[in-house]
């Protein structure tokens, strides 16, 4: 699927979903009729972390490891859902954040795969906006609960899985600057002697899938609380994914004097700690990127009558 369908797919999304709140109405309680779909807008604030080529965790790189609250970055959004009966909802999701990691901060490394990624000396920040369309599944409800149960749960566990689009600008600091990468093709991408790497480009895929909790506290205001996970179709989040590194006398050849001089800095940071320490590999390419977030929701519901 291209991003110009996914774009498509969202913008319907946009106009179908806030449309699916109209319909028929059933009693909530005694003071509340209840639609057959319940929309909630929502206001989302947690923190967002990335799992890529930089940084990571000091005992392995693979599995559950790499994820790790070494420098998590604020992140915010909001949401519009629609619930039917409780049970099956879609959702739209915007959201701005920021991820970042450090190889310095992988001192007395233990696994082979974390091991020289602190000699490595390579460092990335990205902002990120994604918009995402996806749908929850909560199976308790999968029970037609009548408005005189003697107990109908306000605690509701859930699956939600999606859609999306990311923009994102990976950014090296050098100095007390953050200098932006892409421009400055530091793996050799569009260099004739490099015809399989062509620039990449800024905006991804996104597949977030994650769990949830979300507890109603009275019949206008929701809880929430989220992990999700994000998938994404780049491996350049971090501005790093080939293993090998390209010869810098190259970047004088396609780039200006003043952004190759930079560009000759930017690509192997190493030589600041262990010169040249080029022995390492400089990327994974067979993996894409991940990013995730913990965060808390409140939302409200749009669209409940008073009897």
């Amino acid at each position: 699927m291209n991003i110009r369908r996914t774009l498509y797919i969202l913008y319907t999304l946009l106009l179908v979903v806030p449309a699916m709140g109209q319909g028929g109405y059933y009693f909530y309680n005694n003071g509340y009729y209840e639609p057959s779909w319940l929309l909630e807008g929502s206001v989302n604030i947690g923190t967002m972390n990335s799992v890529t080529d930089i940084g990571g965790s000091k005992s392995a790189q693979t599995g559950l490891k790499p994820y790790v609250f070494r420098t998590p970055k604020l992140t915010g959004g909001i949401s519009l859902t629609a619930t039917h009966r409780d049970w099956l909802a879609f959702r739209l999701d915007l959201v701005a954040g920021q991820v970042e990691a450090h190889d310095s901060l992988l001192t007395n490394a233990t696994h082979y795969s974390s091991i020289g990624r602190f000699e490595r000396n390579l460092n990335f920040r990205s902002s990120i906006f994604e918009i995402s369309a996806g749908a929850e599944f909560h199976p308790i409800f999968l029970r037609d609960y009548q408005v005189n149960d003697r107990y109908i749960p306000r605690l509701s566990p859930y699956l939600t899985f999606g859609i999306g689009i990311a923009y994102f600008k990976p950014e090296a600091l050098w100095g007390s600057n953050w200098i932006e990468l892409q421009p400055y093709r530091l793996e050799g991408q569009g260099f004739d002697e490099y015809p399989d790497r062509k620039p990449y480009k800024t905006t991804t895929l996104t597949f977030p899938m994650g769990l949830g909790l979300k507890y109603e506290l009275n019949h206008f205001i929701f809880l929430r609380g989220e992990i999700i996970h994000r998938f994404t179709t780049t491996d350049y989040l971090d501005d790093v994914s080939k293993g090998d590194w390209v010869d810098p006398s190259l970047f004088y050849k396609y780039l200006s004097p003043s952004d190759a001089f930079l560009a000759s800095k930017l690509y192997n940071r190493s030589v600041k700690i262990n010169p040249p320490r080029n022995t390492r590999p400089r990327g994974n390419e067979f993996n894409n990127d991940i990013f995730w977030s913990v965060q808390f929701r409140v939302g409200f519901v749009l669209n409940r009558k008073r009897r």
